[in-house]
């Protein structure tokens, strides 16, 4: 059985400034290549952070296939 890949994506949630009363997300590759970032406001971190997952989760499914290879059988 093969061990799962690590994905090459960081995930930051943080308070927006001004106002300091809202939070984004922002999930980045490590090499520093595409990304994807929040384009609303979230009134709390748990809300930013739950959305800021569900893109991470999406962003790795695209980057697992196309970094597993497909082998013929």
């Amino acid at each position: 059985m093969q061990k799962a890949l690590a994905h090459p994506f960081t995930i930051t949630v943080s308070a927006d400034k001004p106002p300091r009363s809202t939070f984004s997300w922002a999930v980045r590759h490590r090499g520093g290549i595409g990304g994807k970032q929040s384009l609303i406001a979230y009134s709390t971190f748990e809300e930013a952070r739950l959305a800021g997952k569900a893109a991470l989760d999406e962003m790795v499914a695209a980057w697992r296939i196309e970094a597993v290879p497909i082998t013929a059988t």
